[in-house]
């Protein structure tokens, strides 16, 4: 099989408190383990991170709210294995590029899926099936592995930092549909302070974030409800974390859900529906995901069962 030609990949992080004082190359060890630090600090002496868009040494202390950017080549990996991805594209310009993402696909590069993910199956598109000179998909947000549903992303690399201030305003819009254990009132506001623990669970804290969650019930089946979520803060796993505080975790939810085990073949259930935001030229836009047919079997699953 003929491998795919090497391009590069862009993953970013934002520094959040538990890691400010850290050493960029110390830090970027701890977010690719799957990486030697030979191969890391290879690529910080080329230059290939940068902390607010500024190339800086490996040695250098990072600050809570900073952004550091790291490009590296992507492997090569079969062209057949990445383009059988499915991704559909909801909307394309010379700015973003919307996609929506299959539950079980990665945004970028993790341990589990270093090769395989959304900015390896965009990077194959940009590179072999519709050839665009400067155009490399870039993340402006991020869903969880399991999640579905619309993502956007830059298409160069410039252009990110004015899309992810529209999402560090909360002036974007995004809107999810869940299935969760429990019978939740008709409407609801969650606010709980989320804290963060690198390799823990998130948890409720009183020293946490503010975090703030806004549903309203959609449909009902016995010990189920199906549920449609606007988010005003985006922390991490916040649904999935606020849902499970009172007692009604999503269905399949590995981390936050009942502790009886999962079926093999099960998903998270959560689908991100909508996301609205402000184009750089065309003004506000609004792209929408259809419910995947695996969330409308399951739920048709348990009302079936009633």
């Amino acid at each position: 099989m003929t491998p795919v030609s090497e391009t590069t990949t862009t993953v970013a992080w934002t520094i959040e408190a538990a890691d400010a004082g850290t050493r960029l190359d110390a830090f970027l060890a701890a977010q690719l383990p799957w990486r030697s630090r030979r191969s890391l600090v290879g690529l910080l002496d080329t230059g290939a991170a940068t902390v607010e868009g500024r190339r800086v040494k490996k040695s250098h202390r990072l600050a809570v709210g900073q952004r550091v950017e790291l490009t590296v080549p992507a492997a090569e990996v079969p062209t057949e294995a990445i383009a059988a991805i499915e991704l559909p594209i909801l909307f394309e310009d010379d700015d973003l590029v919307v996609v929506d993402k299959p539950s079980g696909l990665a945004v970028h590069p993790a341990v589990t899926c270093p090769h395989v993910h959304v900015l390896a199956r965009l990077a194959h598109r940009y590179t072999v099936e519709a050839p665009a000179e400067q155009s490399e998909a870039a993340v402006i947000h991020r869903l969880d592995r399991q999640t579905s549903g619309a993502l956007a992303l830059a298409r160069r690399r410039e252009l990110v930092a004015h899309y992810t201030a529209q999402f560090e305003r909360r002036t974007v819009r995004k809107r999810y549909i869940a299935i969760v254990h429990g019978e939740p009132p008709d409407h609801g506001e969650l606010r709980h302070p989320l804290q963060v623990v690198d390799g823990e669970p998130v948890r409720v804290a009183p020293g946490g974030k503010p975090s703030h969650t806004e549903y309203r019930v959609l449909e009902r089946t016995d010990g189920f409800t199906l549920v449609e979520i606007e988010l005003h803060t985006g922390r991490k796993h916040q649904i999935r974390v606020h849902f499970a505080a009172q007692g009604w975790p999503l269905l399949h939810d590995p981390i936050y859900g009942p502790t009886s085990k999962q079926p093999a073949d099960a998903r998270l259930m959560l689908h991100a529906a909508r996301l609205e935001l402000e184009h750089r030229t065309r003004g506000p836009m609004a792209f929408e995901a259809p419910l995947p047919a695996d969330m409308q079997d399951a739920w048709q699953t348990l009302k079936d069962r009633t």
